[in-house]
């Protein structure tokens, strides 16, 4: 990380004038500062970090607890490495974290709508019951095939990211990502935000993968937009299936 070092020492706690208290100590996974919290430090001479990764600023004393999950010519499973991962904005804040029981409501409320399921490649288990939703959340978390995690947008839930491994038995270095948000987080900009966020982290994470692949209805043209905008090229038909089509972006360091 590319350091900006602000001259006055600091204890590794502060608390800000609204009564919120700022951890200089918490781990880099626990994200970017808020503008409130970078103003504040700022203001009190903090030693500062800037996040390539993250897009954003941390403070100089917090832990760099990111660890990659996949090294190239590893076959260990992909989620044995504990670590919360997240991708942030500067405004407003994003983060990924795995998706648990707890989330049962808010996740059912986010998935039981056909309208996300129409460009999934799954059909709508009319209606999306308890028992399937939680079956699902414990599946996203039971294999190492795959990284699956809830999107949080301010601390909350608005869908879901997916990274699959080993899509191209031709190419190991190839995964998939793919991504859905509930229908009333649509047309805000977050789907953009989201995916060009993800893709720097399932690049930054997973050193061994040195191109992702994103399939797309060919009606989603919102969906195509997205990855268009993140930098994906149009790869042409899905040879699997020609009512999808293929996008790909290569590691570019």
């Amino acid at each position: 990380m590319k350091k900006k070092v602000y001259t006055k020492p600091d204890s590794a706690s502060l608390t800000m004038p609204c009564g919120n208290k700022v951890d200089l100590a918490r781990p880099r996974s626990d994200g970017i500062m808020t503008d409130q919290e970078l103003a504040f430090c700022r203001a009190k001479g903090v030693s500062l970090a800037y996040d390539p990764v993250q897009i954003g600023w941390i403070s100089a004393l917090a832990e760099d607890d990111f660890s990659p999950i996949f090294r190239k010519n590893e076959r260990t499973p992909r989620n044995a490495v504990a670590y919360k991962p997240q991708v942030n904005a500067l405004h407003p804040q994003y983060r990924l974290r795995p998706w648990t029981s707890g989330d049962l409501p808010v996740y059912m409320s986010l998935l039981d709508d056909p309208d996300v399921w129409t460009y999934m490649t799954e059909e709508y288990p009319d209606p999306l019951t308890e028992e399937e939703a939680a079956a699902l959340i414990e599946l996203s978390n039971a294999s190492n095939h795959h990284q699956v995690f809830a999107v949080l947008r301010n601390t909350k839930p608005v869908g879901q990211v997916r990274l699959l491994f080993d899509v191209d038995p031709l190419n190991p270095a190839t995964a998939e990502i793919s991504y859905w948000l509930g229908r009333k987080h649509w047309g805000k900009g977050i789907g953009s935000d989201i995916v060009r966020l993800f893709t720097k982290r399932c690049f930054a994470d997973n050193i061994g993968i040195t191109k992702l692949i994103a399939r797309v209805h060919r009606d989603n043209g919102a969906s195509s937009a997205i990855l268009t905008k993140a930098g994906y090229l149009l790869q042409g038909h899905d040879p699997k299936d020609q009512g999808w089509t293929l996008f790909a972006k290569h590691r570019t360091t």
